[in-house]
């Protein structure tokens, strides 16, 4: 599926929004340290939050799913400083109410020197 234009918030939200109802995570595509478990776990921690997020060593995230039982927050994503330490914490901030899972912590590659 094409990710659309916008920022990386809104083609999240896209993606989420394009899917059938029922549980749904997004990870990043530049996670060397990635393995089946952690999806695993991802998955099985929608089955008491609402949501969930892998956060990344750099205060990002690699990973973002959502049960689905009801529409996604409103105003999720907006106003996230992406790419930076605050974008974990910025995006919590989008749901406020919502039940949120965090798994594994894991390493992303931003740039050059994360490699």
């Amino acid at each position: 599926m094409a990710q659309g234009r916008g920022d990386l918030g809104q083609r999240m939200a896209r993606a989420f929004n394009m899917l059938p109802p029922g549980p749904a995570v997004l990870i990043g595509g530049d996670i060397p340290g990635v393995r089946p478990q952690h999806i695993k776990r991802a998955f099985a921690a929608l089955g008491g939050a609402e949501a969930c997020f892998g956060p990344a060593e750099d205060g990002g995230f690699w990973l973002v799913g959502f049960r689905r039982r009801q529409p996604l927050p409103r105003h999720l994503f907006q106003a996230v400083r992406w790419s930076g330490p605050h974008a974990l914490a910025d995006s919590l901030q989008t749901m406020p109410g919502t039940r949120v899972a965090l798994v594994n912590r894991l390493r992303d590659v931003d740039g050059q020197k994360d490699l």
